[in-house]
């Protein structure tokens, strides 16, 4: 796979902010369901949605998301291969914020 990969699990009832990333990402449930609330942008409003295993959201560059599993999910956040900078770290440091 050419992406950078993480796969994370969220237990039911837990929520998750996923802080805005530099780059676009794109976010897969690879199993269970979450609600998801995505913080708006300069060309769409925020919105919340369902997500089910198989389905994903693409993540524009700065854009926050947050995650609560119903019951428990599943999923990968895979970013563009630059974001994997050796001295940056994986995620720059800013994956998870409040």
């Amino acid at each position: 796979m050419s992406d950078a990969q993480s796969v994370w699990h969220l237990d039911g009832g837990r929520a998750m902010t996923l802080a805005g990333g530099a780059e676009a990402r794109r976010l897969a449930v690879a199993r269970g369901r979450v609600w998801l609330t995505l913080s708006g942008t300069t060309d769409q409003p925020a919105e919340d949605k369902w997500l089910e295993a198989g389905e994903a959201v693409a993540l524009a560059a700065g854009q926050t998301a947050v995650l609560e599993a119903w019951p428990a999910a599943d999923f990968e956040l895979l970013v563009p291969p630059c974001s994997a900078s050796a001295s940056r770290g994986l995620f720059g440091g800013r994956l998870f914020g409040g």
